[in-house]
């Protein structure tokens, strides 16, 4: 145990001072009202009309970005495509937040209504749409976007809202048994698929939990925090896992780790696509690997 040793004949001031340098230095201090100890950098324009996909968000993370237990968020810049310290969960830094059940729930950052960026300069908002992520080409009307945004489970009735852009099984897995093959065992028990193409595809018959409908399918478009736009499609919520027939609920492939791909375009663009794309980036946040794709 280390002892911090002063003279008497030191200053009150001077004592005090010395213990906060001593406190500052021992262990994982953070100033959770996100003060500015660090000068932000300005996002490259690489960064825009790109698919960026990021793999396994919540996995490897920097000191200082992991949440204090699974209940916090964890905090992501899409224009720097890098997760964000948790320290800096009231300021302009981050556009995207993930909680809850496997970091399913989603929220934007618009520090004019009440949230994390709560006072700050952020303008974020979320729009949930029925669509696949390919065939969304613009942004949507301002009025389909949610300031501050949020997006959770779909339809799972009091644990959801209409338009979630993930479903949960609960005790059981109603997506599995779409394929008409009995029950599934308990390690599919409580899984989180995110409704996107690929699981549509995979089970074409499944239907919602609560209404017999077939699952839909959601896409997110962010306003950032800065007021550009991006289009986004969660992959998976499970490490190493983009496949939803392969996912299971394994040590190996522990839920929490998000994958996800999106496009973001300058506020004055409008559409996704319209300029000419940058080669496809993937960052894989276990391996703290970024490549560019040799094609676009």
């Amino acid at each position: 145990m280390k002892t911090l040793c002063i003279k008497s004949k030191i200053r009150p001031l001077t004592i005090l001072f010395g213990t906060i340098l001593t406190l500052a230095s021992c262990g994982e201090v953070y100033d959770m009202n996100g003060y500015d100890w660090e000068p932000d950098t300005p996002p490259s324009d690489s960064v825009f009309n790109r698919e960026i996909q990021i793999l396994n968000l919540g996995d490897n993370m920097p000191k200082g970005h992991l949440p204090l237990d699974k209940e916090d968020p964890l905090f992501f810049s899409l224009e720097k495509f890098s997760s964000v310290a948790i320290a800096y969960r009231s300021s302009e830094r981050w556009d995207l937040s993930f909680s809850g059940t496997a970091r399913s729930a989603i929220g934007g950052n618009n520090g004019k209504r009440p949230g994390f960026g709560h006072g700050t300069s952020s303008i974020g908002a979320i729009a949930v749409l029925e669509a696949f992520y390919e065939d969304i080409t613009e942004v949507p009307e301002e009025h389909l976007f949610q300031q501050p945004g949020y997006s959770g489970l779909d339809d799972q009735g009091e644990f959801g809202t209409p338009m979630g852009q993930a479903v949960y099984t609960f005790f059981g897995n109603f997506v599995r048994e779409s394929l008409g093959q009995g029950a599934p065992s308990p390690e599919y028990w409580h899984m989180v698929y995110p409704l996107n193409k690929r699981l549509l595809e995979s089970f074409p018959k499944a239907t919602s939990m609560y209404n017999d409908i077939p699952l839909r399918p959601r896409t997110l478009v962010i306003k950032t925090a800065s007021g550009n736009y991006a289009k986004i499609e969660i992959e998976s919520y499970y490490k190493n896992s983009l496949d939803p027939l392969k996912m299971i609920r394994h040590r190996d492939t522990p839920a929490g780790c998000i994958s996800f791909r999106y496009i973001v375009i300058k506020a004055a663009d409008k559409r996704f696509g319209f300029v000419e794309r940058g080669k496809k980036l993937t960052v894989n946040m276990t391996t703290g690997r970024t490549s560019v794709s040799p094609t676009n």
